[in-house]
C-alpha cells in the first residue's frame, strides 16, 4: 500500500469494496441490502476511507482485503 499513489490506493479500495459487495450480493440470494449498506459505507460516507488507511497503518501485518472486510463488517454485518 505505502508503494501507491493516492489514486491508485483509493481504486485498490474500491476494488476490494465492489469485490465484497458482489459477494455479499451473491451470498444474500440476489438481495441488494447488504450491497447497498457496502456501497454506502464506502461512497457515501467521506470519513470512510480515512478510518480505511488509519486501520491499515494500525494493522500492517494484515492483509488489505481482510482489514477492509473487518472495517465493512462493523457497518453492514456479515
Amino acid at each position: 500500500m505505502a508503494k501507491m499513489d493516492g489514486k491508485e490506493r483509493y481504486a485498490f479500495v474500491a476494488g476490494v469494496v465492489e469485490g465484497l459487495a458482489m459477494a455479499r450480493y451473491m451470498r444474500d440470494g440476489k438481495k441488494p441490502e447488504g450491497m447497498k449498506c457496502l456501497y454506502d459505507w464506502f461512497y457515501k460516507d467521506q470519513s470512510t476511507i480515512d478510518t480505511v488507511y488509519a486501520a491499515f497503518q494500525r494493522y500492517p501485518d494484515y492483509p488489505p482485503g481482510t482489514v477492509v472486510s473487518v472495517l465493512a463488517k462493523k457497518t453492514c454485518g456479515e
